[in-house]
C-alpha cells in the first residue's frame, strides 16, 4: 500500500520538504476513518466529482490511476510517476528538484 509507505517513511518525507496529500472521491467521514485507522500524518482530500484527477490526468470519478507528483514551490510539476513509486524514488525526486 503506497500511503502505508509514505506513513513509514514521514520523518525522512518531512525533512526532504515534502507536503503530502492523499487524493480520492470517497466522502469526508470516509477519509477520517481511513486516515485515524492508518493513523497518515497527512490529509486526504475529498475529489467529489473527479476534478482534482481530471486535472492531473489521472482519471475521472471513481476509475483514478495512483500517481505521484512531485511539485514544486512555483506550482509546476518537477516529476511524475503512475502506479506506486517507492519513498526512495520520492526521496530522490525530491533531492533532485531541490538542486535544479
Amino acid at each position: 500500500m503506497q500511503l502505508g509507505a509514505l506513513r513509514d517513511s514521514w520523518k525522512e518525507l518531512e525533512a526532504a520538504g515534502a507536503v503530502v496529500y492523499g487524493v480520492n472521491p470517497f466522502n469526508a467521514a470516509s477519509h477520517r476513518r481511513f486516515v485515524e485507522k492508518h493513523s497518515y500524518p497527512f490529509p486526504l482530500i475529498v475529489d467529489k466529482g473527479g476534478r482534482i484527477a481530471r486535472a492531473y490526468r489521472c482519471g475521472f470519478w471513481r476509475l483514478v490511476r495512483s500517481t505521484v507528483y512531485v511539485i514544486g514551490p512555483d506550482g509546476r510539476i518537477l516529476w511524475a510517476r503512475r502506479g506506486r513509486p517507492s519513498p526512495a524514488e520520492i526521496l530522490t525526486a525530491l533531492r533532485r528538484s531541490a538542486t535544479s
